[in-house]
């Protein structure tokens, strides 16, 4: 599979989050910029980079499983924050909306075997396992991927 483009764009955009979070906060989501967004702002762009190295390049069927319900979950908390708080209502929606697409292609990838082999990692791939067993919704995903295992 090589590497996987929405990686590259996830970490772009998880590198603008860290490391320029005021350009980001003012310019993209337009919210005021105060120390507590800076810090959120920060912590997810940490979030991306993580996830663009452990599933940027030939990520098995388990660890798309994993970087979707992670997607899902950050996109439902954005939503949340924008349905709470009015004035960080865009910030909210921009979030939901990147958050989504980068799940909605993670699973198109699940969906369609565009994963790598499992095994070449295999702590990553027994984590991502034990953690989608934990999750609520995770069994689905877990079920998807074991699926695209078997899929030639």
């Amino acid at each position: 599979m090589g590497v996987r483009k929405i990686e590259v764009l996830r970490a772009a955009w998880g590198a603008a989050l860290l490391f320029a979070p005021g350009l980001v906060l003012r310019d993209v989501h337009r919210v005021r910029v105060d120390a507590k967004s800076v810090v959120i702002a920060r912590i997810l762009g940490a979030r991306h980079l993580i996830q663009a190295v452990l599933s940027g390049v030939s990520p098995s069927p388990e660890v798309l499983a994993i970087g979707v319900w992670v997607d899902v979950a950050h996109a439902s908390t954005a939503l949340g924050l924008a349905a709470a708080d009015r004035s960080r209502a865009r910030a909210g929606l921009t979030d939901t909306a990147i958050a989504g697409t980068f799940a909605s292609l993670g699973y198109r990838d699940l969906s369609m075997s565009y994963a790598g082999p499992t095994g070449h990692d295999r702590r990553r791939d027994a984590l991502a396992r034990w953690t989608l067993r934990h999750l609520p919704g995770g069994g689905q995903l877990l079920h998807i991927a074991a699926t695209r295992e078997e899929t030639p």
